[in-house]
């Protein structure tokens, strides 16, 4: 049978348009898919990422519009401790734009870009069909292979029976214009009654501009939008000049799929649940997958066998470099969310303590965040005893902090 490609990537985010390259530069016929005529349009990310990013996606220095330093962190009673780096410690990024880069390395690489909505995936005469809808009509795509690259929602892994990433989190983002009191810090908001489930954020993008967002955990009664109102109400000193633009939401997955691979297809990117479950980030995670599968791909038509079995070394490997850290993350995350709001109180004011302040400037580091929890935690045991009891009696962090942590 001729196929219309070898591989067929639905989704024209990063881990899409990144395993698609990979996949035309090794010789393979590629079709990536997009459902939307504007590459990056529209955004549901708040474009934070760290220097490491850059480098994974061989990106210059084009798409960044910001730089970062430091982060102020605000408990749930007003209380506000900032963590300075020193030096960047991220960069805001134009997504639009960033987007648009991994999609033209792509093409430049060989990669074919077509405009189309995917209705429908089967397997049939040992590859896949793609039914899909574009902007002249219906248009029937057959491949070898596809990679679903189409987020946590992915219509490639439930088309082909695999199960969708679990526990997530809805949230919303606001594009806007406010004053901050200083431009190269973020600032982080906790607490269970803010943001059941997740947090909220500033991230200034330069020249007054700002991203806010704030989160939930889905299925909570609350709604982000109910959120953002409280957060705005609450630290109405930081909100009160706040003139929102623009307005995007969409889910977060915070749970690795039970599977990334089958017979003809993997998934990549958040459709896999390759996604920091500490910060709902996903562009890194998602580069490291879409290079992953790239490799595991191209070496099962090396071996003109696209089966389960084939494929299965690309979980593993992905896996192996960050499936760790994103399972502790997890960890953390939870450890976190069985605080009440006065022990997340007592757990922000110990960031004012200077050693876990040099610990974090020297060691902070927003891909691989329990490393310098983990170094925290060694330096001062107390907290990690806080952490093991919170997530079984989280009424006696209270008694702990206090006893062991002198400065909260």
């Amino acid at each position: 049978m001729r196929y219309d490609c070898d591989v067929a990537v639905v989704g024209a985010g990063p881990a899409g348009s990144r395993t698609a390259r990979n996949l035309a530069r090794s010789g393979l016929r590629v079709k990536l898919l997009e459902e939307h005529r504007k590459i990056g349009v529209p955004s549901h990310c708040s474009g934070l990422i760290s220097l490491r990013t850059l480098r994974e996606a061989e990106i210059g220095e084009d798409a960044i519009i910001h730089r970062i330093n430091g982060a102020f962190i605000h408990g749930p009673d007003g209380s506000q401790v900032g963590l300075d780096a020193g030096s960047t410690s991220a960069v805001a990024i134009d997504r639009v734009k960033w987007d648009e880069t991994l999609c033209e390395q792509a093409q430049r690489d060989g990669a074919d870009l077509l405009t189309a909505r995917v209705l429908n995936v089967e397997r049939t005469n040992g590859g896949v069909t793609l039914q899909t809808l574009t902007p002249n009509g219906r248009r029937t795509v057959t491949a070898r292979m596809v990679v679903g690259a189409d987020g946590g929602h992915s219509r490639v892994g439930r088309s082909l029976g695999l199960a969708r990433p679990g526990e997530r989190v809805y949230c919303l983002g606001i594009e806007a214009r406010m004053s901050v009191p200083r431009e190269d810090f973020v600032h982080v908001f906790v607490g269970r009654d803010l943001a059941p489930g997740w947090f909220g954020w500033i991230i200034p993008t330069g020249d007054g501009a700002v991203r806010v967002g704030i989160g939930c955990r889905v299925g909570n009664s609350h709604k982000p939008i109910d959120c953002y109102r409280s957060l705005a109400s609450q630290f109405d000193g930081l909100f009160h000049d706040i003139e929102p633009i623009h307005y995007y939401g969409g889910t977060i997955p915070l749970q690795f799929a039970e599977r990334s691979y089958a017979d003809n297809v993997v998934l990549v990117g958040d459709a896999a649940g390759q996604v920091k479950p500490f910060s709902g980030g996903g562009i890194y995670t998602g580069l490291v997958g879409a290079r992953h599968a790239a490799t595991a791909v191209r070496r099962a038509f090396d071996k003109n066998d696209l089966s389960t079995k084939t494929l299965a070394p690309y979980e593993r490997e992905w896996k192996r470099e960050i499936g760790r850290e994103l399972q502790r993350s997890r960890r953390l995350r939870h450890a976190g969310l069985s605080l009440s709001d006065a022990e997340t109180d007592l757990v922000v004011n110990t960031l004012r303590n200077e050693g876990i302040q040099q610990i974090a400037a020297r060691h902070g580091d927003i891909d691989y965040p329990s490393r310098v929890l983990t170094r925290v935690a060694r330096s001062f045991p107390a907290l990690t005893t806080l952490a093991r009891i919170s997530l079984r009696h989280p009424s006696a962090t209270l008694n702990l902090l206090r006893a062991h942590l002198p400065w909260a």
